[in-house]
This record gives C-alpha cells, sequence and structure tokens, in this order.
C-alpha cells in the first residue's frame, strides 16, 4: 500500500475537521452559539425590593435559582445574572440574560382585575456549565400586582 505524501495527509486531516466543524455548526439552533440545552422555569416570584426567585427548574440547574441585581422585572432593557442552586457544587453555576421588559397597556389581560401584564424577552449571554444555549431566548409573561409579581397562570419562564 502506498503511503500519502505529507501535504496530502495534511490536506485530508484538514478537510476532515472543517467537515466536522460545518455539521455541528449546521446542527445548533439559529441564533444560537453554544452547546446548552433549554432550562423552564414552571415557578417565577417575587417583587421590585427583592431578587426574582426562579423554582421548578429543568434540567441541570438544580431545580431553583435567583437573579440579580434587582429590581430586574421592571419597563426597559436589564442585564441579569442568574445563580442556579446546585447544592453538589462548591460554586455557583450561572447565566446572564439580556431581556427587555415590556408592561402591556390593555383593560383587560389574562392576569385578572388590577394586575399588570409584563412580557418578558430576550437572550441568553452566557452560561457558566453548559446549562443554557448562549445566544438562545429568553421569555415570561408575568403578573404583578401590590408590589409582587408570578408568572401568567399555566406558563414558564423558557431560558435558552
Amino acid at each position: 500500500m502506498r503511503r500519502l505524501h505529507p501535504r496530502r495527509r495534511f490536506t485530508a486531516a484538514a478537510l476532515l475537521v472543517a467537515a466536522s466543524a460545518a455539521a455541528v455548526t449546521v446542527s445548533l439552533p439559529a441564533g444560537a452559539t453554544g452547546t446548552g440545552g433549554i432550562v423552564t422555569c414552571d415557578v417565577v416570584t417575587g417583587s421590585q425590593q427583592g431578587p426574582p426567585q426562579l423554582y421548578s427548574c429543568s434540567a441541570s440547574t438544580g431545580g431553583a435559582g435567583s437573579i440579580e441585581p434587582y429590581p430586574f422585572f421592571v419597563a426597559g432593557t436589564h442585564t441579569g445574572t442568574i445563580y442556579w442552586s446546585l447544592p453538589s457544587t462548591t460554586k455557583h453555576l450561572t447565566t446572564v440574560i439580556r431581556v427587555k421588559t415590556r408592561v402591556v397597556k390593555k383593560k383587560s389581560t389574562p392576569c385578572g382585575t388590577g394586575a399588570t401584564e409584563l412580557k418578558v424577552g430576550g437572550n441568553v449571554r452566557s452560561d457558566s456549565g453548559g446549562i443554557v444555549t448562549v445566544g438562545g431566548p429568553v421569555s415570561a409573561v408575568l403578573c404583578q400586582s401590590h408590589g409582587t409579581f408570578e408568572l401568567l397562570n399555566n406558563t414558564a419562564m423558557t431560558i435558552g
């Protein structure tokens, strides 16, 4: 069997690496740059006087987390860090998100009488533990009443 010339071996290896990178790039969701997944949290509660709390979260989050700095879910664009509560690690795994919170101005909202609907949308900026996809979307619908907020009934906050 004849051996490949060193230049041909290098070219063949370079093509193989390029093809592998292209396959990985094609398999990521649109706009995503990381390898994490999607986290959903079924409970989001809090007030503007303290960090929002996330509970019943999926994936490798430890099931809960908190967002700082606060106030976070107020009208406008804000960047915050989610500190996931993984009990088995010595350092906090974190996810940085940037969201725009919009106050829905209509007389009737699914939040009910006297409550204000807050629509939250944005993206994941970074993730220290590979939990969520960097570049992935962030979305939630919150209901605020008497200084406190929670998720709209039967919805979840989606991260990544």
